[in-house]
């Protein structure tokens, strides 16, 4: 596959932008976990789109996601799933570049609600990746009475995740087509 969206999400806002930019990449673009996005899978993409809720203005901490585990959304008490490695533990284990990134979150409104993007592309950029588009983020809402996934994200949140998408992959397409330096 030549894109792969990865992403840790406790109860399921993350995860279903990271399906609405898969949608929007299109062709084989699929969205996985942090323990289905092997080092294999990711050596076989030319973009790796990453993503993780913002807690504490960075990515999520054990201590952050134990937190989470404590807590309970909703009326009928949806639990946080924490069963996948954490986004900071993939990134760990990520083999070297040369591939495309791109990097997202999921946060509340307002300036506490960012640095989980920005602390992915740090990592990629470690790892000497190349940053296809500026880090991204979309809405949650602080609270929510509904104990469906997702039901944090806000109104048009997925369907903007999915332009992006879209838009992604039109870059990554112009970038290959480019004439490559020197030649």
């Amino acid at each position: 596959m030549d894109a792969v969206v990865v992403f840790e999400s406790m109860w399921g806002n993350t995860a279903a932008i990271a399906r609405a930019i898969a949608a929007g990449l299109g062709g084989d673009a699929v969205a996985l976990t942090t323990d289905a996005a092997t080092p294999a899978v990711i050596e076989a993409s030319r973009l790796v789109v990453a993503g993780a809720p913002v807690h504490a203005l960075n990515l999520p901490t054990e201590a952050t996601r134990e937190s989470a585990s404590a807590k309970r959304q909703g009326e009928h008490g949806l639990a946080a799933d924490v069963t996948h490695p954490p986004m900071r533990e993939w990134l760990e284990g990520l083999p070297r570049g040369p591939r495309k990134y791109a990097a997202y979150e999921t946060r509340i409104r307002g300036p506490l609600g960012h640095g989980a993007a920005r602390a992915i592309a740090r990592h990629f950029l470690d790892l000497g990746y190349t940053e296809l588009e500026e880090p991204r983020g979309f809405t949650v809402a602080l609270t929510t009475r509904s104990s469906d996934p997702a039901a944090l994200l806000l109104p048009g949140q997925e369907e903007e995740a999915r332009r992006w998408g879209a838009h992604l992959r039109a870059v990554l397409d112009r970038v290959a087509a480019a004439p490559s330096a020197g030649a």
